[in-house]
């Protein structure tokens, strides 16, 4: 592969009709393109629209370039923030150096790991051969624990290919959330993009949480949820560390605890990987989003505000652009959790990014679990920013 500048240009649309949406912000997109064809279409929207109408318009304008996206919370466009129900946003990138490649798997739920090696491996023979690459996924935020997706994925690209993205969803519904191939709209899905490169390429995530509890033993978790903690029904192990009272956090109100105090994951080199537990069941268990901490996993309460969460957004852009001389987006994954945290400050982390990033465009949606694997295993995480420059 020649080493041939990369354009990129990104669009929005409001409209209400899907078809003349997904048209208006495609046109945007690649009239900043000076002419040139894209080669990959990125999309990200709101779920309100009639989704194969919404793609149909956009590749009306596109053609028949790669197309890979998925519905969330909300989305980030060079420093706008769209909210639920706001729209759609269109990234279109040309090759330049790249070679890319997309597969994807519907009714996931229950074979993740098996669908993780398919995909991979599927998209990188689409692809082709390249000296370095990186795996960009979006999955459906509802099929199960994706950290095995993630493993399934790892087993095909090893430990030098990193891995970045985010759990699709549906404005904090959690109902049903869709992914993107080409002109497919696929539900209960995942799908990989393969990006060949003729250099190393980067993921960067941070989160901003601190620890304010003592660390404690998984001794028990299955499926989705966190059963037992030190050898204890989990939330009450996880409300002593509140401070609260046995039940006092009663179920229906417990989301608006425990977005604000996640538990983290301990890690080896002493950082913490971010898991929110959504949900306190009758039975006294933690149901976490997208991916459970195994057990024998070490934890911490964690605890954080809007300033924590929006004070390593610079760090993110810059360390993600400093990677990567020449880049020509910048590719951003945020966590709807940190979104309502932000409340009416969310728009601050679509400027913060954008001037952080300069004249680079920065492009990405707040999604239900990131996907950042770039040393070791585990990639999955909850109320973190992800990035990953191109």
């Amino acid at each position: 592969m020649s080493e041939m500048k990369v354009l990129a240009g990104t669009g929005m649309s409001r409209a209400q009709d899907a078809n003349e949406a997904g048209r208006e912000a495609a046109h945007a997109a690649v009239a900043a393109l000076a002419g040139e064809p894209p080669a990959l279409v990125v999309v990200f929207t709101t779920p309100r629209y009639n989704l194969p109408e919404l793609l149909a318009g956009i590749r009306s304008i596109t053609g028949s370039a790669i197309l890979f996206g998925a519905t969330g919370s909300g989305q980030i466009v060079q420093g706008q923030h769209m909210g639920f129900g706001d729209g759609v946003s269109v990234l279109v990138l040309t090759a330049g150096s790249y070679r890319f490649g997309v597969a994807s798997a519907g009714h996931i739920r229950g074979d993740l790991d098996r669908v993780g090696q398919e995909i991979a491996r599927a998209s990188r023979a689409n692809a082709g051969p390249s000296p370095h690459s990186a795996v960009l996924l979006l999955a459906d935020a509802l099929a199960g624990d994706l950290q095995e997706l993630v493993q399934g994925i790892y087993r095909i690209t090893g430990p030098r290919t990193p891995i970045a993205g985010g759990a699709a969803g549906d404005e904090l519904k959690f109902v049903r959330t869709f992914v993107f191939h080409n002109d497919q709209v696929v539900e209960d899905g995942a799908v990989a993009l393969w990006i060949g490169s003729e250099k190393p390429l980067h993921v960067v995530t941070r989160h901003g949480w601190d620890p304010i509890g003592v660390p404690m033993l998984v001794t028990r978790a299955e499926g989705t949820e966190i059963i037992e903690i030190s050898g204890r029904p989990a939330a009450l192990a996880y409300e002593e560390q509140l401070g609260l009272n046995p039940g006092q956090l009663d179920a229906d109100k417990f989301w608006n605890t425990s977005i604000f105090h996640p538990l983290g994951m301990l890690q080896a080199d002493g950082s913490s990987v971010i898991r929110v537990a959504r949900a306190k069941t009758e039975q006294g268990t933690l149901r976490i989003q997208g991916c459970v901490p195994p057990s024998g996993s070490a934890v911490q309460v964690m605890n954080g505000t809007a300033d924590t969460l929006l004070d390593i957004v610079e760090e993110v852009a810059s360390t993600a652009l400093n990677a990567h001389p020449g880049a020509a987006v910048l590719l951003v994954f945020s966590c709807a959790a940190r979104m309502v945290i932000f409340g009416e400050r969310v728009p601050e982390e679509s400027r913060r990014l954008q001037v952080a990033a300069g004249s680079i465009p920065t492009f990405g949606f707040y999604c239900c679990g990131e996907f950042a694997r770039s040393v070791g295993v585990f990639g999955t995480h909850n109320a973190t920013l992800t990035a990953l420059a191109l």
